[in-house]
């Protein structure tokens, strides 16, 4: 999975490099993403800009999931990634 942090999260995006995603910076990376993670309540600016592309992922999904890492430990952030949702549905 290819996830893009906001700048400013540096910290949060080296440690989730060191599990199993693949982390680029937003905004420095012109390929598909799976998904991005922000630090602030609403959506960086220029977020959906031309150089955002969203991907077909393996689970065969389009589009981007976007996680809002604010109030989150990098645990959960990565859980988030990994289930793909906010909360257990059931």
């Amino acid at each position: 999975m290819v996830v893009a942090v906001q700048k400013g999260l540096e910290n949060l995006a080296e440690q989730l490099r060191q599990t199993e995603f693949e982390v680029v910076m937003l905004g420095d990376y012109n390929h598909p993403v799976d998904a991005i993670v922000y630090g602030t309540g609403d959506r960086p600016s220029g977020m959906m800009s031309s150089n955002i592309s969203v991907s077909s992922s393996s689970h065969g999904h389009f589009g981007v999931f976007m996680v809002n890492a604010q109030n989150k430990s990098v645990g959960e952030v990565a859980e988030i990634l990994r289930r793909r949702t906010y909360t257990p549905l059931f």
